[in-house]
């Protein structure tokens, strides 16, 4: 019989418990949180002259809240893959600020043509009344491609309308990019209550034309040869807790 150099075992003991920890939510966290995120089309060629492949980015972010809780989620921090796996153009899209939304009472038509860059929903709870809604999310490109400008519309069981900044910065080291979500007081409570944040999908991704040539508010140039990119979440609650979710963006 063939011998297993002991070097091997240990490394296939390594990939499979980094591989576990990856699909599992945080353990011993107050909420637990999850995180998937997907590329829309996965399929992507070497970039031509240095144009990509024009992408979608979809995150799903799940928590797994106690029985009777009432925390209430503060920040979402995404850390996302970059190099060739993902680059933003948010320079070449028109911009919308969070302060022409706001002074237009959440109006999105107010934004220039071509500056909404992606849609989404968040289900969350007022606690004090048991009533489960949903949100809108409405995102547009940042002035100078530096930030996301979000808008959420809530309507049941009371009518919120807030828009804010999400500061994109560009990162080195095991990810590309850092995206931070301050939720700002007016989104954590209705009705004078808490909201309690139990699901967040956010789609992100646009294209336009620029001199002639199809361009993407993300690209992707290029698929790495593991076929696989880096994510991570870091949630921050009222109650000083934190969570940290990992997950894989795949491509072929």
């Amino acid at each position: 019989m063939r011998s297993i150099r002991p070097g091997r075992i240990a490394s296939a003991a390594i990939a499979a418990t980094l591989l576990v920890a990856a699909a599992a939510p945080t353990a011993g966290a107050i909420v637990p949180a999850r995180l998937t995120v997907s590329v829309s089309p996965n399929r992507i060629p070497n970039a031509r002259r240095g144009v990509g492949t024009s992408v979608k980015l979809k995150n799903t972010i799940t928590f797994t809240h106690p029985a009777d809780s009432s925390i209430r989620l503060q920040r979402v921090t995404l850390l996302l893959p970059g190099g060739g796996f993902g680059v933003t153009n948010g320079k070449l899209f028109p911009s919308c600020k969070a302060s022409t939304l706001n002074n237009a009472r959440g109006r999105l038509s107010v934004c220039p043509r071509g500056s909404l860059v992606g849609r989404g929903i968040a289900t969350g709870t007022a606690v004090d009344i048991g009533v489960t809604s949903t949100g809108r999310l409405t995102f547009f490109n940042g002035p100078g491609g530096r930030s996301l400008t979000l808008n959420v519309s809530i309507i049941n069981p009371a009518l919120i309308n807030a828009t804010f900044t999400a500061p994109i910065r560009k990162i080195s080291g095991r990810y590309g990019y850092r995206v931070t979500f301050t939720i700002p007081a007016q989104l954590q409570t209705i009705l004078d209550g808490p909201i309690v944040v139990r699901r967040i999908t956010a789609t992100v991704g646009a294209t336009r034309s620029v001199r002639g040539v199809r361009r993407g508010f993300i690209e992707a140039m290029r698929c790495p040869r593991s076929r696989r990119g880096p994510a991570r979440g870091q949630f921050g609650f009222d109650d000083g807790s934190t969570s940290t979710a990992d997950a894989t963006v795949s491509c072929r």
